[in-house]
């Protein structure tokens, strides 16, 4: 034979130990532990990214609300400014402390107060004019020297655009000495051109809470602050002013990720930014759960693989080594069989085939003179088998001329009772030689089953009895043929042999709608409970039993014709007789016919 070249050839060298070795490593551990640690690295990049998405969808959220907040003083800083009957009241020149607050009763007292209940979160609202014949009080104040010197009148004066907002260190007016902190939108009243003889400017206090609230809403998920220009520290207002500087530790002393937004893109803003510091080990700590959960898949799926492999292997390598050893010693003529567990397997075929082909070497060469004897002696028996076969044969021709020169006999003598005997016998059996499986019609099954009966008469004499029950329409239909004898004969052998008294049989058969209902009922001796369920149970037992070997041959012969639309039922009580009965498909007698040929065709 050629030998194979290249690289089949070195691979046809390797032992089969170490081809196993070489497909587990590179088949199956490789492959997994590359695809679990390229798994981890993906699981871990889409982990960072999605915590760093919901890290910016927090702030933002706090920066939206914060804007909202911001907005709405905005908002309500344009309301006041374009109220026309403000500035009409503030550039009014009151000649005395009457006449000023009449108009503060009719006009300013409450002109703040809507906007206060539909801003909650506005602390308080401050009109300042450089009106001097208005008195200090409620929304409305002097701009006196006090109030020019104030960080916001400053910055309100400094600021180029018609609104400022301004966050500013100042003192609480209830208790001077607390320190406090404001969060003002600042405002030039000047819409009206034409009340412009003094200077007019609106303070709206945002209440510093509702920022601080915002910021601390979310701190479960990270640490917010809202810096000024230049990265002052704005919020949260417990520590304010201070310059920003990029946190590397949170207060627990975990290690932080730090993400910046700007806060808004309005002028009176610019400048503004909202800074979350997220703590890393959420990031780690959801990385170290999915390490886990992927080495420890990594692992079930590493250990079952091996596990199978190992197993599936093994038996492959052992058996094909104790297979090769054997061989080799059939090269010694040494033929021993392999014992060990087959398999159904591939290599289980080739053991039996090396036992078989071992066992047929060692009788070729051990045996070839007794098998030629025992061959010669299987020869011998088979032929005296066939004798005694042919001995044991009666010719049915024979059988019949005797039973005919006995009916002869009889007639001539006057034997009445044993002419019709011995002609009923001979009818008899001439119908159990020709025996067919066809089906025949109901009458002429009735017909053979009444010789029995006339014979089983002869043998009882007056002690022994039977009716006939048949409807005009079911001696038409078609039935297969010895279906009813073998049921009177049980009844016959079984139920009346051993009664005393008068014995009776009942044959009736009824056309009910498409079926056909026979019934063999006797006075018989009966069945006990116990027995009759034997009877049941041995329904669909092999023939080649000697029990019921007629109630089951009817049984089964019914269902090769009719299938699953056979029911027979069997009733019988010990020492009140039997009932046998079943129900079959009633069929006419042509389409009888036809249907037991299709039957015989498709059998």
């Amino acid at each position: 034979m050629r030998k194979p070249r290249g690289w089949l050839g070195f691979v046809n060298d390797i032992p089969l130990t170490w081809k196993f070795a070489l497909i587990y490593l590179l088949c199956v551990l490789l492959p997994i532990l590359t695809i679990n640690v390229l798994f981890f690295q993906q699981v871990s990049s889409n982990i960072q990214t999605r915590e760093e998405n919901s890290m910016r969808m927090t702030l933002d959220r706090a920066s939206k609300k914060a804007m909202d907040i911001i907005l709405g003083g905005v908002t309500l800083s344009h309301s006041v400014a374009n109220d026309r009957s403000l500035y009409e009241a503030l550039d009014r020149d009151y000649p005395d402390l009457v006449d000023f607050y009449e108009s503060f009763n009719n006009v300013l007292r409450d002109k703040m107060k809507p906007f206060m209940t539909a801003y909650p979160y506005v602390e308080n609202i401050s009109v300042y004019t450089g009106n001097g014949s208005i008195v200090s009080g409620g929304n409305y104040f002097m701009l006196d020297d006090a109030a020019k010197a104030s960080p916001w009148y400053k910055a309100a004066e400094a600021s180029g655009s018609g609104v400022h907002v301004l966050v500013y260190p100042g003192v609480d007016p209830i208790n001077t000495s607390n320190p406090k902190t404001y969060f003002s939108i600042l405002r030039k009243l000047n819409e009206y051109p034409s009340y412009g003889r003094y200077a007019k400017y609106l303070k709206i206090d945002i209440k510093v809470s509702s920022m601080d609230e915002i910021l601390s809403q979310e701190k479960p998920y990270m640490e917010l602050q809202v810096l000024g220009p230049e990265g002052r520290l704005l919020f949260p207002s417990t520590s304010p002013f201070a310059l920003k500087t990029a946190p590397s530790q949170l207060e627990d002393g975990h290690s932080g990720l730090t993400f910046e937004s700007r806060l808004g893109t309005a002028s009176y803003i610019q400048g503004w930014k909202i800074a979350g510091t997220a703590d890393e080990s959420i990031y780690q700590e959801a990385i170290q759960n999915s390490e886990r959960w992927i080495w420890t898949l990594a692992i079930i799926s590493t250990l079952v693989p091996t596990s199978l492999i190992f197993i599936i292997l093994r038996s492959y390598n052992y058996r094909i080594k104790r297979l090769s050893r054997h061989m080799d010693k059939a090269k010694n003529e040494k033929f021993d069989l392999i014992q060990l567990p087959e398999g159904k397997d591939e290599i289980g075929g080739l053991i039996r085939s090396f036992n078989r082909m071992t066992v047929t070497i060692e009788a070729l060469i051990n045996d070839v003179y007794k098998l030629e004897i025992q061959q010669k002696d299987m020869q011998l028996e088979q032929i005296r088998a066939e004798l005694k076969l042919l001995q044991s044969q009666m010719n049915p021709h024979f059988l019949f001329n005797t039973l005919n020169a006995l009916l002869v006999v009889c007639a001539k003598n006057g034997y009445t009772e044993a002419t019709d005997l011995v002609k009923n016998l001979s009818l008899l059996l001439r119908r159990m030689l020709s025996w067919s499986d066809d089906a025949v019609a109901l009458a002429d099954e009735l017909h053979f089953t009444e010789m029995y009966l006339k014979i089983e008469k002869f043998r009882f004499a007056d002690r022994f009895d039977y009716t006939f029950e048949i409807d005009e329409g079911a001696a038409a239909c078609m039935v297969p043929k010895m279906c009813i004898q073998p049921l009177v004969e049980n009844a016959c052998k079984h139920g009346l042999q051993s009664v005393k008294g008068q014995r009776h049989i009942r044959i009736e058969a009824k056309k009910a709608e498409a079926y056909l209902f026979i019934l063999v009922a006797d006075n018989g001796k009966g069945i006990d409970a116990q027995r009759l369920d034997e009877i049941r149970g041995q329904m669909n037992g092999r023939l080649d039993s000697d029990e019921n070997i007629g109630l089951r041959n009817v049984y089964k012969r019914l269902r090769l014709h009719y299938g699953d639309r056979v029911d027979l039922y069997i009733d019988s009580k010990a020492d009140e007789g039997t009932r046998i009965s079943f129900r079959i498909p009633a069929m006419p007698t042509e389409q009888g016919r036809a249907d037991h040929v299709l039957g015989a065709a498709r059998g």
